[in-house]
């Protein structure tokens, strides 16, 4: 019965979106249609859009039903689905750590002294150790601990948080967690860099004996779902990653001379990273997981462009569209601005921009598994981009556009390419809206396009109460403040599709936010 009032409620809002109103390009951008979909995405039966789900795949149906209805095609094949498996491991054998200094070898225990972290790579490796600080590598803040070291082959032992993190007046955002805070963004970092390995550590100024442990088998008393769903990625593009516990950090770091609480007191002082090569010590990892593995999907479409030279290139705009699922059974997280609103950002350019013909390419993606950690952007970027990178000219990412109350916007990303300011500019004065810069480039899908060196913008409103609440309900969206930034996207989207000039890629930094 659940499946049959699902299908009737698609059926409903594909042919009222579909075949409503017939009009095309910029006007075809309604806060009326917009309304509509909405409506679709953010209703009690899609039960929070959670990744994987049932649910998630109706949404995926109904997106590339309306790809489809404007002219877009598939990219390979006759498919708008990019089919991917996200994963709940399970700790397997064996799970090695050693530690090696001159002729002596000491074997540590798992649980007590180490324990592999979720997202790590099913491998061995064996390295001299680098400390690296917070392992932040962080341009708009000019901060970087891998500036002055090569951690090419090296296992990189690393602090957990971020600096400053008590002090309101740092510049990570004063006290509030920045991305970089996070253990993917410093694995990721980390694989950038060339590390064969990573070495978490909790930052001293937590009291912590012991590493944190999510494998059930490890645990006394089990708890369900303890270990976080990952995506699955090829094995070469992840690295082996453990967590340690303080006395084994302080005897890796004996040689430096100094402690875990000095050297984080020395970097916390003055922002100066005192990274550096640990001598006469190297380490021998190894990790094992089984996965136990689900399907879920991205979903794409292409416009071809008009120009027998410039439709090589494209511009990718993408927008998440799962978000939190249900709790206890009976508390749903809609997630309306959060982010069915950019879902139907990229569905409504999808049909205003169709009608343009414009020179350059277009590929329209939404996402699954944001909410999990990047998982759809992640793997596109990183393991099956279905367009080759290097033709990708720019990326727009459309993440909580929903509550633009006040005809303000606010856009990342804008020193990414040189040619973006002045773009930028002549657009939100043909929308009377007012963008505010961020400086740095948020935690959102654009994150694996800009680590590749791939021009971005990022398009948001803010955050608020209602964020990651079962309250980011319809009724608190503007969809008239949703055309207005989606006519902003518009103009941007249609003149970068149409200029003669490829755009250019320029890192972020700090002088620039």
């Amino acid at each position: 019965m659940k499946k049959i009032r699902i299908l009737i409620l698609f059926i409903l809002f594909s042919f009222t979106c579909v075949f409503s109103q017939s009009d095309s390009g910029i006007e075809s951008i309604s806060g009326q249609k917009i309304k509509q979909h909405l409506e679709f995405l953010t209703s009690d039966d899609m039960k929070g859009r959670d990744t994987p789900s049932p649910e998630l795949d109706s949404c995926a149906q109904y997106i590339a039903d309306q790809f489809k209805s404007y002219g877009c095609k598939p990219v390979k094949g006759n498919s708008y689905f990019q089919y991917f498996n996200v994963t709940r491991n399970t700790l397997s054998e064996p799970n090695i750590f050693k530690l090696i200094s001159g002729p002596d070898t000491v074997n540590y225990k798992i649980k007590n002294d180490f324990v592999p972290v979720y997202l790590t790579a099913n491998r061995a490796v064996t390295g001299p150790v680098v400390f690296a600080g917070y392992g932040i590598t962080a341009p708009e803040y000019d901060y970087d601990d891998y500036a002055d070291i090569n951690v090419k082959g090296k296992i990189v032992l690393i602090f957990t948080h971020e600096p400053q993190e008590n002090d309101s007046t740092s510049i990570f955002d004063g006290i509030k967690k920045t991305e970089y805070s996070k253990i993917l963004t410093k694995t990721l970092n980390a694989i950038n860099h060339g590390a064969a390995g990573v070495i978490l550590v909790t930052a001293p100024n937590h009291p912590f004996r012991r590493p944190p442990n999510p494998w059930p088998s490890l645990l006394r008393h089990p708890v369900e779902d303890a270990v976080p769903l990952s995506v699955e990625e090829k094995q070469e593009n992840k690295t082996v990653v453990m967590r340690i516990s303080k006395k084994l950090a302080e005897t890796i770091i004996e040689p430096m001379g100094k402690t875990l609480e000095q050297l984080q007191n020395s970097i916390d002082a003055d922002l100066n990273p005192v990274s550096q090569l640990i001598p006469e010590i190297s380490v021998s990892m190894q990790t094992t997981l089984k996965f136990n593995r689900e399907q879920t999907k991205n979903v794409c479409g292409v416009l071809e462009g008009s120009d027998p030279e410039l439709k090589q290139e494209y511009i990718v705009m993408g927008a998440h569209y799962d978000h939190l699922g249900v709790k206890n059974d009976t508390i749903i997280f809609n997630g309306a601005d959060d982010n069915a609103s950019g879902t139907i950002g990229v569905i409504t350019l999808a049909k205003a921009l169709s009608a343009e013909k414009p020179k350059r390419s277009l590929l329209f993606c939404t996402w699954a598994g944001e909410e999990k950690g990047l998982f759809g952007s992640r793997y596109y970027a990183n393991s099956a981009p279905l367009i080759p990178l290097e033709k990708t000219v720019t990326y727009i990412n459309l993440d909580m556009i929903g509550r633009n109350d006040s005809s303000r916007v606010e856009c990342s990303g804008i020193h990414t390419s040189p040619c973006y300011d002045d773009i930028i500019k002549k657009s939100a004065v043909k929308t009377g809206l007012e963008v505010e810069e961020r400086k740095d480039i948020s935690r959102s899908d654009h994150v694996p396009f800009y680590t590749k060196k791939i021009p971005v913008l990022g398009l948001f409103t803010g955050f608020h109460k209602d964020y990651h609440q079962p309250t980011d309900t319809i009724e608190k969206c503007s969809v008239d403040g949703m055309e207005q930034i989606c006519r902003f996207i518009y103009y941007i989207t249609d003149e970068l599709a149409n200029k003669e000039k490829t755009p250019q890629f320029s890192e972020m930094k700090k002088e620039e936010g």
